[in-house]
């Protein structure tokens, strides 16, 4: 299997040949994928199953939605939208207690698929024989990465929305800062390869950039070295797609049964 590089799109207007698939077992993930005991059952029967003794193909398939029990409001609602925007400093319903979240999403969706993706892999090292390297594990990292790109993902789901509470949103993705996250060993490995740092102080410059313009709202803001910029942070420019017709035809598709004009809880 060649490594992964940068490559053209995928020409998806085309015929295949489906001649490699044929006797090889496909593992398709259903139901409540958030049982670890289940998944493993399922990978053990799926191997003593396979005419070869051996998982092919793995597809995190697992998948629920609910009513959002984040993007709520637990007080007594306002009369009208229009009425929460001309009177931004009210709270309404601030003496209700706001109640803890069912996070049923979160545990299928997406610990769910990292439950998948770790026995996928298991499988697959075992299958293979590829050698295994302790030291990658605190970069090659699916759970942080996959907690950082929800955290976009919240802000695409709450930043057509935030003005009607008088607010916005915005994330600041930071590069390499010299923190407690990792160990100090760690970080001397990164800075030994060559990784020029982005600094604390350029970080909470940043923040208070966000914090002290109302204007910024829906971006991704890049901490950053200052070899990439003088203040050692960047607008990314990568929220809107205004290179792509198609992906912002999309976006708004999407919007089309719940549009923003109809109020925060239509």
């Amino acid at each position: 299997m060649p490594p992964y590089k940068t490559t053209s799109p995928v020409t998806c207007d085309a015929d295949f040949n489906r001649d490699q698939l044929v006797n090889k077992t496909a593992i398709i993930t259903g139901a409540d994928a958030t049982v670890w005991e289940d998944q493993v059952r399922l990978f053990k029967e799926a191997e003593q199953f396979s005419p070869s003794g051996k998982i092919h193909y793995v597809i995190a398939n697992a998948g629920i939605t609910k009513q959002d029990q984040v993007f709520s409001f637990d007080g007594e609602r306002p009369v009208s939208m229009s009425q929460l925007v001309r009177v931004v400093n009210v709270i309404v319903g601030k003496d209700q207690e706001p109640q803890k979240p069912d996070l049923k999403i979160i545990d299928v969706n997406l610990k769910g698929s990292l439950y998948t993706a770790k026995l996928a892999m298991h499988y697959f090292v075992s299958q293979n024989g590829t050698e295994v390297r302790d030291d990658q594990e605190e970069y090659m990292s699916p759970e942080y990465s996959s907690t950082k790109w929800a955290v976009r993902g919240m802000m695409h789901a709450l930043r057509r929305t935030a003005f009607y509470h008088g607010s916005r949103v915005n994330v600041i993705s930071p590069w390499y800062i010299r923190t407690s996250i990792l160990s100090k060993e760690a970080f001397d490995k990164v800075k030994k390869s060559g990784v020029e740092f982005a600094t604390a102080e350029d970080a909470g410059e940043c923040a208070l950039r966000i914090l002290s313009d109302p204007s910024i709202n829906g971006k991704s803001l890049f901490i950053c070295a200052r070899k990439w910029a003088p203040r050692g942070y960047l607008d990314l420019d990568i929220e809107d797609y205004t290179e792509s017709p198609l992906i912002q035809e999309i976006q708004y598709d999407q919007m089309r049964n719940a549009p923003v004009d109809l109020g925060l809880f239509p």
